[in-house]
């Protein structure tokens, strides 16, 4: 039973071992000395064919973006106006400084800060971080 169950350990780890991209050796030797530790080693070691396979694909999309870079850039130098990936975004007209922000009514919602951005509860009389008041159509 015991030379058995050696035997068995020592297969064992030899497939998982030869399926993770590893010698069917070290497997072998694992299985039979260390029997259901070394089958634990081998469950526990990184797969080696799927490192290899996810280092191919992001090779791949390196290799892709880098072509696409250049290919901007010579389009870029062919051309007299420099090529933009981004839409400008137009200024916002300039409001006076009191002038308070207007929202239709009181509510418990997040709303954003017309002057900074900060996000808060719409409750309340002015922006906590730069101080713009708010006025409120219903309230």
């Amino acid at each position: 039973m015991f030379l058995l169950s050696w035997i068995m350990f020592g297969a064992l780890c030899s497939i998982m071992s030869r399926h993770k991209g590893y010698s069917a050796a070290i497997g072998v030797i694992a299985g039979v000395v260390g029997g259901i530790f070394g089958l634990v080693f081998i469950l526990v070691l990184p797969d080696r064919i799927q490192e290899q396979e996810d280092f191919i694909q992001r090779d791949q999309e390196l290799s892709s973006l880098r072509q696409r870079v250049a290919a901007l850039e010579r389009m870029q130098q062919s051309s007299e106006e420099p090529v933009s990936l981004v839409k400008p975004v137009p200024p916002m007209p300039a409001a006076p400084p009191d002038t308070p922000a207007v929202f239709p009514a009181r509510t418990e919602e997040v709303i954003a800060c017309p002057r900074c951005g900060r996000r808060q509860k719409g409750n309340r009389n002015g922006c906590y971080a730069c101080g713009l008041p708010f006025q409120y159509e219903n309230g």
